[in-house]
């Protein structure tokens, strides 16, 4: 199946089966890669390691990066075989059916003397500093290399969040912590990922009229959104196949409940959802 990108005009790719809830999908992580790596190798690695708790702490992605295919290096050491590791993600990432690899480059890294400690702290005298940097992540398609979605995070400005750290690492963190929630906000709305219907809510007269989905919140989903439903098939053309899109149902999103659900009534179709989620059928749902 191809990815979809999912913004404005999206692709939800909706697998309609009770089992598939709470399954993994396995995604590439890339080493971020410094422009300057002589210099701001570790600081790449923070980002790194950041975008990693992003996707773990979210349970919807097994991640598959340097660590996990057992490449074990020091910062330094991962700036200068990075092109090597990030090939060997994209190409295990294909082995493992991941959709998506996650990449990104550090481009720049100052810091600056915030602020003196106040007197009578056990660090009077000494001064913090503020790091200034910026930084790109990139949503890339593994099977074609293709980037399908880049957003760039500036950091340091005079509205940061962070006061600075004493150490020039400490700053960094302080700086980059904040983030957390704009790194997942931007990872989980753009990542393709399968998502269920876990029950049918309601259905009246042998046809379906409210479903529960486990997107909520944290994926974009909001009251009203239009959504129509497709049956995937394959067919065969000759001596290749292609895949066919039969619509099955309308559902509009009609209540979000929390970050991971929402329910969705049925606008149309009802008696086909309920018997192709009955018969655990493959669908897909792109949205209106």
């Amino acid at each position: 199946m191809k990815i979809m990108k999912m913004k404005k005009g999206l692709f939800i790719v909706l697998l309609i089966s009770s089992a598939i809830y709470g399954q993994e999908e396995t995604i590439g992580l890339q080493s971020i890669k410094s422009v300057d790596p002589s210099e701001n190798y570790i600081e790449a690695e923070l980002i790194s390691q950041k975008v990693k708790e992003v996707l773990v702490n979210s349970r919807n992605y097994k991640v598959l990066d340097r660590e996990s295919l057992g490449i074990v290096l020091t910062e330094q050491e991962i700036q200068k075989q990075i092109t090597s590791i990030n090939a060997k993600v994209v190409e295990q990432g294909r082995i493992a059916g991941a959709k998506n690899v996650i990449g990104g480059k550090l481009t720049n890294v100052e810091y600056k003397k915030a602020l003196s400690l106040l007197k009578k702290s056990k660090l009077e005298g000494q001064s913090l500093q503020r790091a200034i940097f910026s930084f790109s992540i990139d949503i890339i398609d593994a099977e074609t290399s293709q980037t399908l979605e880049t957003k760039t995070f500036k950091v340091g400005t005079l509205n940061t969040k962070s006061l600075g750290g004493l150490t020039e690492q400490e700053a960094f963190l302080n700086a980059l912590n904040p983030l957390t929630k704009d790194l997942e906000k931007f990872l989980n709305k753009f990542v393709a990922k399968p998502i269920a219907i876990l029950s049918i809510e309601e259905e009246k007269g042998g046809a379906a009229k409210k479903v529960l989905i486990n997107t909520g919140e944290t994926n974009g989903a909001k009251k009203n959104d239009k959504i129509s439903i497709y049956e995937l098939s394959m067919v065969n053309i000759g001596d290749k196949q292609t895949q066919r899109e039969k619509w099955v149902a309308d559902i509009k999103i009609d209540a979000t409940e929390g970050e991971e659900l929402s329910t969705a009534v049925v606008v149309k179709g009802g008696e086909e959802l309920l018997d192709k989620f009955n018969s655990k059928a493959k669908l897909i749902c792109k949205s209106k």
